[in-house]
Order: C-alpha cells, then structure tokens, then sequence
C-alpha cells in the first residue's frame, strides 16, 4: 500500500499561519455571503441549489491554504470539506444578526481548520497510519 501522501511544506510556517488565517477569513465570509444570499433571494435558484457554489468555493479556499502547510492534495480536500460540514450543516439556524453569526462562523471555521493548519505533519502521519493499518 502506497502512502497518502507526504508532507511537504511549500511555504515558511509563518507563511502558512498567516495564509491558514487569510483561508479561514475568505471561507468565512463565502459562507456569510452564502446565508445572506438566501436571506435576500428567497425561492430563487441562486438562493438555494446557487449557494452551493459558495460552499464549494470556502472549501477550495480551506483545501488550498492547508495544501501550501504540507498535506497532500486529496488529504487537504478531505480536511477542508471536514472542516466544514459543521459550519454548513448549521448556517441557517445561526441567529440573524449579522456580527454575531460572522463571529459564530468564524470561530466554528477556525477552530475545526486548526489542527490541520498548526500541526500538517502529524495529521498526514496519522493518516498514512491508518491507511497503512486499515489497507495491509
């Protein structure tokens, strides 16, 4: 069985922080963008199936930022995604104040994109453990 991957750190750590946070930030407002969206557009496409496309964007920003950490392409998608589901799977029931939802987002996304971001090399051992246990 092949390892997922490797890690590989394509930027300083500093780097990779300061553009873990800018990550975190750009996926924070995408989903804030996605629920103001269909607060505003209520019944039209672009509010509903449309926002997806916001989602998916948040996602492509987390993958990228935990990418350029060290993790490896499939395992960075999997992270981000993980990161979150939680965030999406409550977007709508967040209370209607936009500062305090944008603050509730923001920690939701920030604390489940920080381990990935702050320790890279050990989320892709772990992963390459498991895989290497599950997969003989």
């Amino acid at each position: 069985m092949e390892p997922l991957g490797s890690y590989d750190r394509l930027v300083a750590p500093s780097t990779g922080i300061a553009l873990g946070a800018l990550g975190v930030l750009s996926a924070t407002a995408l989903f804030e963008l996605s629920r103001t969206l269909a607060e505003t557009y209520k019944g039209r496409w672009f509010a509903g199936n449309g926002r997806d496309v916001f989602h998916v964007a948040a996602v492509g920003v987390l993958a990228s930022a935990l990418f350029v950490n060290g993790l490896p392409p499939a395992l960075a998608c999997f992270a981000a995604a993980t990161a979150a589901v939680f965030p999406l799977l409550i977007l709508d029931s967040l209370p209607a104040r936009r500062p305090v939802r944008v603050a509730f987002l923001l920690a939701l996304v920030a604390l489940a994109a920080a381990p990935p971001l702050l320790q890279p090399r050990s989320i892709v051992g772990a992963c390459n453990a498991m895989a290497r246990i599950l997969f003989p």
